[in-house]
């Protein structure tokens, strides 16, 4: 939506940023297996994060927003980053029991979002309100804010510098417009 507004690089670091938001609160999978199924022939050192259609789909919607069409060569609009395997990396360093708990999965998903701005040059003043806005439209995709969510998204703020007044202004807008939207599409399909 507002994407459009930012630099092509700040476009491509908002979209590794989504696609960590839409990652992080996936099951982890330990060879194709959920922490449910896991026998003792599971191979554990093969994890995975379960794939979601739906945040396929809004991934690749905020990638034609941005510009960025066809086939994405991650290389040139990416820094190299493979956001899933960044993530899998810190999960890899939990027990298996943690990586059940909330808390645990929201501080592997921020070493990877400090990463991806620390290398980040300065930004202009309202590149990380609209990323902000474009990050809260993302987690609000199933209608509810996961645990996990919220914790990257008040990391996001923290790195960022973003007073709470403009944190809780934007949530409250994409809050809003998410809602409209909602009623919008019922309306439309009723």
């Amino acid at each position: 939506m507002l994407i459009r507004l930012l630099p092509d690089q700040e476009k491509n670091l908002l979209i590794d940023i989504a696609e960590l938001l839409a990652f992080s609160d996936n099951p982890v999978l330990w060879d194709g297996k959920t922490y449910d199924e896991l026998t003792a022939d599971t191979d554990l050192s093969n994890i995975s994060i379960q794939a979601n259609e739906k945040e396929n789909e809004l991934i690749e919607e905020l990638k034609q927003s941005a510009g960025i069409t066809g086939i994405w060569d991650r290389s040139i609009f990416s820094r190299n980053a493979d956001i899933e395997s960044r993530l899998v990396k810190n999960i890899k360093a939990l027990s298996i029991h943690k990586t059940q708990e909330s808390i645990a999965r929201a501080s592997a998903a921020k070493i990877v979002l400090a990463e991806l701005l620390e290398s980040q040059d300065e930004f202009r003043p309202e590149t990380p309100k609209i990323m902000l806005f474009e990050m809260f439209l993302v987690a609000l995709r199933d209608g509810v804010v996961s645990t996990i969510e919220q914790e990257l998204l008040h990391e996001f703020k923290k790195l960022c510098k973003l007073p709470d007044f403009i944190f809780d202004e934007i949530k409250e807008r994409a809050e809003v417009l998410n809602s409209e939207i909602s009623k919008t599409i019922s309306l439309v399909l009723e």
